[in-house]
């Protein structure tokens, strides 16, 4: 006694989405940030490594931000 599976569904030519909006109705979010305007970068780092990298800003008196940057502007002149 085999049962039998369902029939694939029909394919429609009609959609329901309706019309697309017009161009000066949509959202204009692929717009770039001006260059050295602020932008979010997130990662997620381990709860140790959080809390040396605030100590080291702390310590050589710079944000977060800052810190990163020139650590990565060393980096970016010293590779090869």
């Amino acid at each position: 006694m085999s049962t039998k599976p369902p029939p694939p569904p029909r394919k429609s030519t009609k959609t329901n989405k309706g019309e697309p909006p017009a161009i000066d109705e949509t959202k204009s979010n692929l717009e770039k940030p001006e260059p050295g305007e602020s932008a979010n970068l997130n990662f997620k780092v381990s709860a140790e490594f959080k809390k040396d990298f605030k100590i080291a800003a702390a310590t050589y008196g710079c944000t977060q931000v800052e810190l990163l940057q020139r650590i990565f502007k060393f980096w970016t002149e010293n590779q090869g």
